[in-house]
C-alpha cells in the first residue's frame, strides 16, 4: 500500500515520516552524528521511496527542503499526510 509521505536523507541514510518535521526528526534521531539533511516529498511503498515530478506551473512538483539542521527544523511545516 503507498502513502504520501517525506523523506529526510544524507549520504547513505535516510527516515521517512507523514510530515516534512516529523521526517527531519527522525532522521537526526537516528543519526545523531549527522548535521543537515534534505527532505522531499514523495510516496513510500513499503522499503521504496518514490519521488515524481510533473509540470511545476501545474502544482505537480514536489516540495522539498534543503539544508536542514537540527536547529531549522523546527521551521519545517508539520502537517500531516492523510492515510490512504
Amino acid at each position: 500500500m503507498s502513502q504520501k509521505a517525506f523523506q529526510a536523507y544524507a549520504n547513505d541514510c535516510s527516515a521517512s515520516a507523514l510530515s516534512a518535521k516529523k521526517a527531519a526528526q527522525k532522521f537526526f534521531t537516528n543519526f545523531p552524528s549527522k548535521r543537515k539533511c534534505n527532505v522531499t516529498e514523495g510516496v513510500v511503498d513499503g522499503n521504496f521511496f518514490t519521488v515524481t515530478y510533473g509540470r511545476k506551473s501545474d502544482g505537480e512538483w514536489p516540495q522539498s527542503f534543503r539544508n536542514v539542521t537540527k536547529k531549522t527544523l523546527q521551521e519545517l511545516p508539520d502537517v500531516d499526510f492523510p492515510m490512504e
